[in-house]
C-alpha cells in the first residue's frame, strides 16, 4: 500500500509539470527584430521639381515711325485766299517793293501761315536785302502792290504758268510778270538734295523772287562751289553744292555762268 501511494505521487507530480509545460509552450510569441509595419513609419513626401523662375520679357523697343507724307491735291478750286495782314519792312536800303501773298483754296496751307514763310526768307540778311538794292513790305489785300507771290496745287501751277508762257508739267514753279507761283508739290515735298525743306523753301521763294527781281538763270560755277540761288537747283546741283541764299555770307552774292537758252 505505501509503495502504490508514493507511485501515486510520482505520476500526478509528472503530470503537473507536462501541464506545466504545454502551457509555456502555448504562451504569446516574444517580440522579433522584423521590418516594421507600414503604419508604423511615415512614407517620404515625394519631392516636387522646383518651380522655374519666371524673368519678364523685355518689352520690345519702340520702332520710330516715319514722318507722315503730305498728300498733295493735284487741283484746287482756281480761286485765291489773300492775306488780310501787313508786315514789317524787311531792309532798309534800296528800292521798296510792296507785295501781297494768296494760298489756292483746297491747297490745305492757310494764307497766313504762308505769308509768314515769305516774310522770313525775304527778310533773312542773307537774302535779296543783302545787296542794299531792295526792300520788302507785305501789304494787307486790296493794298497796292507790284508783287504777290501764290501758293498753287500742280494743276493751277500749270495753268497760271501756261499763260505765262513757262510749262511746269504739275512739277515745278514759274513767275510771270507780277505773280510768283510756288508749285504746293515742291512745298509740302521739296527735293531729294535737300534734306531740310525748310532749306528748300527758301531756295525757290529766293529763286522766283530773283526772277522778279530781273535775274535770269546761270549755271554751277565749279564743282564744290555753293550753288548760286539762280542755278536751277529744284532739278539738280550740278556739282555744286546745296544753297538757298543769294548772299550766304550776307555780304558776296554767290552767281555762276549765264546757263544756255
Amino acid at each position: 500500500m505505501g509503495r502504490r501511494w508514493w507511485l501515486v505521487v510520482a505520476l500526478a507530480t509528472l503530470a503537473g509539470a507536462g501541464i506545466a509545460g504545454i502551457s509555456y509552450g502555448l504562451g504569446a510569441p516574444a517580440a522579433t527584430n522584423g521590418p516594421p509595419s507600414a503604419s508604423a513609419v511615415p512614407p517620404p513626401s515625394p519631392s516636387l521639381p522646383p518651380s522655374p523662375s519666371v524673368s519678364p520679357s523685355p518689352s520690345p523697343s519702340p520702332v520710330p515711325s516715319s514722318p507722315a507724307v503730305p498728300v498733295v491735291p493735284a487741283r484746287g478750286t482756281g480761286t485765291f485766299t489773300f492775306s488780310g495782314t501787313g508786315g514789317e519792312r524787311a531792309g532798309t536800303a534800296g528800292r521798296l517793293v510792296l507785295y501781297t501773298v494768296a494760298t489756292e483754296q483746297g491747297s490745305g496751307v492757310d494764307a497766313e501761315e504762308f505769308a509768314a514763310a515769305v516774310h522770313q526768307t525775304l527778310s533773312d540778311p542773307r537774302s535779296w536785302i543783302a545787296g542794299g538794292r531792295v526792300s520788302f513790305q507785305r501789304v494787307p489785300a486790296g493794298q497796292r502792290s507790284e508783287l504777290t507771290v501764290h501758293l498753287a496745287t500742280p494743276g493751277t501751277t500749270d495753268t497760271m504758268c501756261a499763260r505765262r508762257g513757262v510749262r511746269t508739267r504739275g512739277e515745278v514753279s514759274c513767275r510771270g510778270g507780277r505773280d510768283v507761283i510756288i508749285n504746293l508739290k515742291r512745298w509740302l515735298l521739296g527735293v531729294a538734295w535737300y534734306p531740310r525743306l525748310a532749306d528748300y523753301r527758301d531756295m525757290v521763294l529766293n529763286h522766283e523772287v530773283g526772277h522778279f527781281l530781273g535775274n535770269g538763270h546761270v549755271v554751277c560755277p565749279r564743282k564744290g562751289a555753293p550753288a548760286p540761288v539762280m542755278a536751277r537747283q529744284t532739278f539738280g546741283l550740278e556739282g555744286c553744292a546745296q544753297n538757298p541764299w543769294p548772299y550766304p555770307d550776307g555780304r558776296t552774292y554767290v552767281t555762276g555762268p549765264a546757263a544756255p537758252r
